[in-house]
């Protein structure tokens, strides 16, 4: 989700003693690797997240791949209450990095000509949805996954997160959450910009349902996840998820008084959110995805990596460019320069995590959180600072 919304303290409070499918965490079985001590920045990648940990961060994991091998690291709790400490194999939800799965599984549906990109989704939305969600009708696929359709966002919602809230470990079918978006204005004409919206994966996840004649998520499974031995990723909440999974927080007073929300479903299992994995995992697909390419045919890698720049007024330095299912990010705000990353972030309400590949330096960087950064705090400004020193510190 992107980190945009404000919430309700006292809808928080009341969400936050819900008791949902993640009651509490067990450790996972970690051996620390020995390669780790070697890699010339050792010292400086296990002095950083323990310092952001020390600034607040409840807990994390790293995992770097550069020319000098692999470091992966961790530090803080996925469990504060019990003290568990988060570790590499720690389980974490990786919010909308759950779109570039969405996404694969499309460029897929493409090469086996179940669909096309420039499909019209007339041919597989109900006339209801058609009807009442503006920009809908006459909308392509490619649109719906490059963020042009000006579709209204759900997550921007009051009503979408009273009725979340209500019920907050609801599992939600993605014809109740679309009825979110009937009847709301959209953000501008059907492709004359670009701005990101939940609301179009959303919509993908149907497309690809009615398309295929089957779920979205049996098929990422089928075509994706289990090739690729992917044996750590949930799809949450069509798989049960481990008993290794890290706790999420939100610091609800702005006091670095850090809250359980772990078990606040946001509408995860319907193409935009619900993947939980490890930093392991994260690597595994990243990396076949784009620097084996071995996923995907050279013409689908070349369609998803047109990318389109978002329009963003309040923010004009926006460095995000969305193409269909992947996100290039200049993360030194520098659109000039060379150090871009390919891949997606993940934003949520008690989880946070990145997973991107630099072309141009042949590193991959996956990261997991257990805070969320998808509402204002403080403790996201820390997050924030985490992001830029540790990309400053990949090219060094």
């Amino acid at each position: 989700m992107r980190p945009s919304t404000c919430f309700s303290l006292t809808m928080f409070l009341l969400a936050s003693c819900s008791k949902g499918d993640i009651e509490h965490t067990i450790s996972c079985n970690y051996v620390h690797p020995s390669e780790n001590a070697s890699h010339p920045k050792n010292e400086i990648y296990q002095n950083l997240i323990n310092r952001y940990v020390d600034l607040g961060l409840p807990g994390m994991a790293l995992l770097i791949r550069d020319a000098q091998g692999t470091w992966v690291g961790s530090a803080g709790f996925a469990d504060i209450e019990n003290q568990i400490p988060f570790l590499p194999c720690t389980i974490s939800k990786v919010a909308s990095i759950t779109k570039m799965f969405t996404g694969t599984l499309a460029h897929l549906l493409v090469e086996n000509k179940t669909i096309s990109l420039d499909d019209k989704v007339d041919l597989y939305l109900s006339k209801e949805i058609l009807k009442q969600v503006a920009n809908c009708k006459g909308a392509t696929i490619r649109q719906l996954m490059n963020h042009t359709t000006g579709i209204y966002d759900i997550i921007t919602s009051s009503s979408f997160y009273l009725a979340l809230l209500n019920n907050p470990d609801k599992y939600w079918d993605g014809n109740e959450l679309i009825e979110f978006a009937f009847g709301k204005e959209p953000r501008f004409e059907l492709g004359s910009s670009c701005f990101y919206s939940n609301t179009n994966t959303l919509l993908l996840s149907l497309v690809l349902d009615n398309a295929m004649g089957k779920p979205h998520w049996q098929a990422i499974r089928q075509m994706v996840l289990d090739p690729l031995q992917m044996r750590d990723t949930y799809y949450y909440s069509h798989d049960k998820l481990p008993a290794s999974t890290g706790q999420g927080y939100f610091d609800l007073y702005n006091n670095q008084t850090l809250v359980n929300v772990t078990n606040f479903n946001t509408g995860s299992g319907n193409g935009y959110g619900g993947f939980f994995s490890h930093v392991f995992d994260l690597q595994i697909f990243i990396e076949a995805l784009l620097r084996d390419k071995s996923i995907l045919s050279d013409e689908s890698l070349a369609e998803m990596s047109i990318f389109i720049p978002e329009v963003d007024p309040e923010d004009p330095d926006n460095d995000l460019y969305l193409g269909t299912g992947l996100m290039k990010r200049y993360f030194n705000q520098d659109r000039n320069s060379d150090r871009y990353g390919y891949g997606h972030t993940g934003r949520d309400l008690g989880y946070s995590a990145n997973c991107f590949y630099f072309p141009n330096y042949d590193i991959t960087c996956t990261f997991v959180i257990n805070y969320g950064t998808n509402a204002e705090s403080d403790l996201r400004e820390v997050f924030y600072r985490f992001q830029d020193e540790l990309t400053t510190e990949l090219f060094k």
